[in-house]
């Protein structure tokens, strides 16, 4: 979901909820939210009261976004995930917190996995995660059949911002979900990749969907059986061992 700035928080999740309602009547499945749409700390759990509503509702997982959240004394970029039954079933700190974020959040240090109806595994990494292929890496060799990466990517990062969603799908054959904010400022153009694989060449491509630039929904039917196959065929080759010399 490709959220624009709204700099009162009760105006961006009225607006939020409006668009999650048009989803679950979808039947969508998996929803995925950018970074930092909700323009205030989330100071309480309870405040996602509105989204936790839908997701039962609908029956759908939502993916938050990700917020500042005080816990324990500390600040981390927290990722809430809301599972079909309007539970919250864990959350996902943001592991490489960027630029500034440095000076007052707390890296997170350990990457969780979520399941949805008991079968789909799927991982969070939060925005700059992204640059870390040893974020993803971790997460494929643990099982996930997707990535979410909820993000708040500025105009001139757009362009490396896809480069890096692309090669982590691609490395590890696993689909990649990266939504982002839209304003005068955070260049929209969210992006999924999924794979599509010549089994004649043994070649597999990218099948990518970018949204627009402005406020907007992408919508992606994924097989996951089908990046099961092409994954199984790389995690194998990942499992050779490497001399190295100095």
């Amino acid at each position: 979901m490709q959220l624009e700035v709204r700099d009162e928080p009760s105006k961006a999740l009225e607006h939020t909820v409006e668009m999650l309602r048009r989803l679950g009547s979808a039947r969508s499945d998996i929803v995925c939210l950018p970074e930092q749409w909700y323009s205030k700390p989330l100071d309480n759990l309870d405040e996602l009261n509105p989204l936790i509503d839908i997701a039962r509702e609908y029956g759908m997982v939502v993916l938050s976004g990700a917020f500042y959240r005080s816990i324990d004394g500390s600040t981390y970029i927290s990722c809430p995930v809301i599972g079909s039954d309007g539970s919250i079933i864990g959350e996902q700190f943001k592991m490489h917190p960027y630029g500034k974020e440095n000076e007052n959040v707390k890296p997170g240090d350990k990457l969780n996995i979520f399941k949805y109806n008991n079968d789909v595994r799927f991982g969070i990494a939060i925005c700059h995660d992204v640059v870390f292929p040893e974020v993803a890496r971790a997460l494929v060799l643990n099982g996930v059949d997707i990535i979410f990466f909820p993000s708040k990517i500025l105009n001139e990062g757009i362009e490396p911002w896809h480069i890096y969603v692309k090669a982590r799908a691609l490395e590890n054959r696993i689909p990649c979900v990266a939504p982002n904010l839209c304003s005068d400022r955070f260049g929209g153009m969210s992006i999924i990749v999924d794979l599509k694989y010549d089994e004649a060449l043994d070649i597999v491509t990218p099948e990518v969907v970018v949204a627009p630039w402005g406020e907007h929904v992408v919508i992606s039917d994924i097989d996951i059986e089908a990046s099961r196959r092409i994954r199984s065929i790389r995690m194998g080759e990942l499992r050779r061992n490497y001399d190295v010399e100095v």
